[in-house]
């Protein structure tokens, strides 16, 4: 019998109770889970994460190591950087794979040379008209293979170097030759690559037409079956336009900057597409998207330079497994750009490139000693340039020549200025004629008459506003340079040439180049005087080039750059700063952590022959030239220490450096005016940044 006092027992449950029974059931899914999920990521990292290879053990002997290091010692310190195009690192037996034996003594020979690597803003920033980076190198490499992230990314780090890939973002994940995006992810958290364009799905070749003929599916317009015609333009246009927007959302949804770079596949560019004319080129449809494109094929010389700048299009040295340590190291110092100058070319005939069909080499041809082509031969001319990829930024620089040998009329020598630019200038003399022609889409030609001689003395000036050519000291003409300055720049090439078979070959007496770059650069508005100067007031005017804002971070303790870059440049107000004069920058050059990062104090800036003092943890050393061309003057041991006093005195007949009150060193000086800057450089990005202390400059009071 149930008792009727007795009340049934009730369960009180809190606010707490489902949310818990929810969190526990949702952890028991969760540890059931775990298993399933550990097993997929363990097969996604198998599948899309290759195991990386130890890097190669290579010896490198010590007389080779020394010629290493000798090839560059004439190089200038600061240049335009030589750009490397690679395919793939590995040991596949392929045209375009390097080993990764070859690929760590090719790094190792550079390194001997003094080059080091860029990373893509920093090259950028170059093609944008900031200086020239110390003397540097800029390796790429095309489509993206898996041997990068395998061979590849452990000999980059033993060398310090930095990679770019152009990568075909529609292949990525196409295993197992391309790379993986946990690849790519990795190695670009590394700080050794960034990655840039080489088109999301058009790195192959199609039919051009009917009969089956193929070349490059983005350069060209392609043939459609179904309606038995060829794309139109728009259409064309179209699908580039929609091939690089993908490539760019590839880039974002997997947390990669945009790219600033695009490398053309098959190196395939304008000259070799089929579009119509007028119109748009591919080229101007790229720059639309890109700083600059990429080729290993071009009509003309165009290193990286500021040639190539103009034409946002760079020539790249390509590196083949044929490719040995020695011939890459002696092809980068071929390309490195150099100032013009030279005593005696004709005495450096491996520099000389014959652009004819004789099939000769050397300069026998131009001095006088052969061998020339037979007399049944068809060719009546020989020419060839100097130095064609390390002088196509030359300007301001004189030529002497001696034209020799020259009988009547039948035949002539020729020098021509601004080689492979748009407007080249030649300048071709026989017994008794002058003609000068200036290339370009249309020639010009103009003719003079001369006092018959079988030698005729040249003296052309290349100049940026004009082209000054006299004969024999008489004759002179003026040639006004036509078209945009990075267009009207280059160096010299040599011709010799005859009118009919057995006639005697003229020849070079002489020859030489003189650099003639002007004085200080002229002043423009108002200047500030020396006093006056705030050096490190947080709104100074620190600028990379013109108009252009130093990438420093600036407080009232310090000066220094910011950003994932190797090297950043910056001068202090220098269009109000050209004319100073008797001064002395001093500050303390600080947080120098590592052997490989140094700091510089700059001074003449504007100069053509400024100085920059560069300090590193246990050494000093200095440099003269412009920004874009310094060379090594002088150099002192210093005590180790993570940072030195620098104090710069500059006067019209010295410049004084003195480093921790102690170490001294003098240069003459010839009266160059300029203003102060400063520049920092690391081997990575994740290295910290030097900076200016104390940074301050102060004017002499001269003494009568």
């Amino acid at each position: 019998m149930t008792d009727p006092n007795r009340h049934p027992r009730r369960h009180h449950r809190g606010a707490w109770h489902w949310p818990a029974r929810i969190g526990l059931g949702l952890l028991a899914l969760a540890v059931l889970a775990l298993p399933f999920y550990a097993a997929a990521e363990y097969y996604l990292y198998g599948k899309y994460v290759s195991h990386q290879a130890d890097p190669p053990t290579v010896r490198v002997d010590g007389n080779q190591a020394a010629a290493w290091t000798k090839a560059a010692r004439t190089l200038p310190a600061t240049s335009a950087p030589v750009v490397l195009a690679y395919h793939d690192i590995g040991p596949a037996a392929s045209d375009y794979t390097v080993t990764p034996a070859a690929f760590d003594a090719q790094l190792t020979a550079l390194e001997k040379a003094g080059y080091r690597s860029l990373t893509t803003d920093e090259f950028v920033a170059y093609l944008r008209g900031e200086p020239a980076p110390p003397r540097s190198v800029y390796i790429t490499f095309d489509d993206g293979p898996d041997g990068l992230w395998i061979y590849a990314d452990h000999i980059l780090a033993r060398h310090h170097m930095h990679g770019t890939v152009f990568l075909i973002t529609g292949r990525v994940d196409d295993r197992p030759y391309y790379l993986s995006w946990r690849e790519i992810a990795r190695m670009q958290a590394s700080g050794r690559w960034d990655f840039q364009d080489h088109t999301h799905n058009m790195h192959h070749r199609a039919a051009l037409d009917a009969q089956g003929h193929q070349a490059s599916a983005l350069a060209n317009r392609l043939w459609l079956p179904e309606q038995r015609r060829q794309e139109t333009r728009a259409e064309y246009e179209t699908r580039v336009r929609a091939d690089i927007r993908l490539s760019f959302e590839d880039f974002k949804a997997h947390g990669l900057p945009a790219p600033k770079l695009f490398a053309y596949p098959f190196s395939e560019a304008t000259e070799r597409a089929n579009l119509p004319m007028p119109g748009q080129t591919l080229q101007q449809l790229l720059s639309r998207s890109f700083v600059a494109t990429m080729t290993n094929v071009s009509s003309r010389p165009l290193p990286a330079s500021r040639r190539a700048t103009g034409a946002q299009q760079v020539e790249r040295l390509e590196v083949l497994r044929s490719t040995t340590a020695a011939h890459l190291l002696a092809e980068t110092v071929r390309w490195t750009q150099v100032a013009p100058q030279a005593s005696a070319p004709l005495a450096q005939s491996q520099l000389w490139t014959h652009d004819d069909n004789s099939g000769l080499h050397g300069v026998g041809a131009f001095t006088g000693e052969g061998p020339y082509p037979k007399a049944s031969s068809p060719v009546r001319y020989i020419a060839a340039s100097y130095r064609a990829r390390s002088s196509v930024d030359w300007n301001n620089y004189e030529v002497d020549a001696r034209v020799s040998g020259l009988s009547d009329g039948t035949n002539q020598g020729s020098v021509q200025v601004r080689d492979g630019s748009g407007a080249p200038v030649a300048v071709s003399v026989s017994q008794s004629n002058l003609q000068v022609t200036v290339g370009g889409k249309k020639d010009r030609k103009l003719t003079e008459r001369l006092a018959a001689s079988p030698s005729h003395m040249l003296r052309i000036a290349v100049r940026d506003d004009r082209t000054d050519v006299w004969v024999d000291g008489t004759v002179h003409v003026k040639i006004p340079a036509t078209g945009p300055p990075a267009g009207r720049s280059g160096g010299i090439a040599l011709r010799v040439g005859i009118n009919k078979a057995g006639v005697s070959w003229p020849r070079f007496a002489s020859l030489r180049i003189v650099d003639i770059t002007a004085g200080p650069r002229e002043a423009t508005g108002s200047q500030q005087p020396v006093g006056t100067a705030d050096l490190l007031d947080p709104n100074a005017q620190w600028v990379s080039t013109p108009a252009v804002r130093a990438p420093f971070r600036i407080t009232r303790r310090e000066l220094g750059p910011e950003g994932l870059m190797l090297s950043a440049y910056g001068a202090y107000q220098p269009e109000t700063t050209a004319r100073w004069d008797d001064y002395t920058l001093s500050g303390t050059i600080a947080r120098l952590t590592d052997d490989e990062v140094s700091g510089a104090l700059w001074v003449r800036v504007g100069s053509p022959l400024a100085i920059s003092v560069r300090v590193y943890r246990d050494h000093v050393e200095v440099y003269s030239g412009n920004s874009d061309n310094l060379t090594l003057v002088a150099g002192r041991p210093l005590t180790a220490a993570a940072s030195h006093a620098v104090s710069i005195t500059v006067t019209a007949g010295h410049t004084v450096i003195t480093l921790d009150g102690s170490t001294t060193i003098r240069l003459i000086a010839k009266g160059e005016t300029g203003g102060v800057g400063f520049s920092a450089y690391r081997d990575l990005t994740r290295q910290s940044w030097p900076t200016a202390q104390k940074l301050k400059v102060s004017a002499i009071r001269r003494t009568r």
